[in-house]
């Protein structure tokens, strides 16, 4: 991974793709599973889904809300609420590297 490449969001800038996924990280881990993000974090978090490699496919209807999904092995990921009610768990990993599967 191509660590020296700035991250630069509507909201928010990175030096790094390092300092990025600490900060996103450190976002996740301050909300449990089930709980909605909150309009701060929302701000940012809105602008790094629209880096994910399947966005338009994600975006759907448009996003209501994020909230945080248990994920596999104990962890958990955020969650794009979409406007028709469904729900699209997303990567935030991916959406920094925008690299997929």
């Amino acid at each position: 991974m191509a660590r020296k490449k700035p991250i630069v969001l509507e909201t928010i800038s990175f030096d790094t793709q390092t300092l990025a996924l600490n900060f996103f990280h450190e976002m996740l881990q301050r909300y449990v599973p089930g709980e909605q993000v909150m309009p701060e974090d929302t701000l940012h978090l809105a602008e790094l889904f629209k880096r994910h490699p399947t966005y338009l496919s994600k975006v759907g209807p448009g996003v209501k809300y994020f909230e945080v999904m248990p994920e596999q092995f104990n962890s958990q990921c955020f969650c794009a609420v979409l406007n028709d009610g469904t729900k699209e768990g997303f990567s935030y990993r991916k959406c920094v590297t925008q690299k997929g599967d």
